[in-house]
């Protein structure tokens, strides 16, 4: 009788053994969740272009703290932030903004932009483009709002400053690819606007 249960013991130790490899090869399941970045897909530099008498260093852009998430979200009437199932930030949101600016800057003129957020400044002498964001985020009713106080710190103590606000933005609710569409047009703008007001301060 103890040899049987031994040799059970032993058969029931050899099963187990065996399975091992099966569960350590076990494939983790594919991920369903989609990745956004934000910016143009191909940043293409303009044939001619003016020179920047002083490049620029986008700094980390501020944005609501709600805002500090991996997922896209959008807001419901009743003050809930609802999140999109299955739809990422390819990177943090901030990042992406800043990211975003400088590339939609380059396209304008290449020689503007030094460098932007998370790399580090390589130029002591380029001046900081600070991003304060009021208001970066969509609504259940469709609409799609981008509020931001932006400021130029340059050299010998000179600034420049403006205020943007996106204007008839709207998305289809529930799918990111018009939601970042329309994020993309309002810093396309944002960038516009603070070109101009960089000349504008310069004359």
């Amino acid at each position: 009788m103890d040899k049987f249960k031994k040799s059970v013991s032993a058969l029931v130790a050899l099963a187990g053994l065996l399975s091992l490899p099966a569960c350590v090869n076990l494939k983790p399941a594919a991920s369903t969740a989609n990745s956004h970045a934000l910016g143009p897909v191909e940043a293409t530099a303009p044939e001619a272009a003016p020179l920047a008498a002083e490049p620029i260093y986008i700094l980390r852009p501020q944005i609501p703290s709600y805002l500090d998430s991996s997922r896209l979200s959008y807001l419901m009437a009743s003050g809930e932030v609802r999140n999109m199932e299955g739809s990422r930030w390819a990177e943090p949101l901030g990042e992406g903004i800043a990211r975003a600016v400088g590339l939609f800057l380059f396209e304008r003129n290449p020689a503007l932009v030094e460098g932007f957020y998370p790399w580090p400044n390589t130029s002591p002498g380029a001046s900081r483009l600070a991003l304060n964001f009021k208001r970066f985020g969509a609504t259940d009713s469709g609409e799609v709002h981008v509020v931001a106080y932006w400021k130029l710190m340059q050299g010998e103590g000179r600034s420049t400053s403006g205020r943007f606000h996106s204007e008839s933005l709207g998305w289809t609710v529930g799918e990111p690819d018009s939601l970042i569409a329309a994020y993309n047009e309002a810093l396309r703008a944002l960038s516009q606007e603070i070109e101009a007001g960089i000349v504008e301060g310069r004359d």
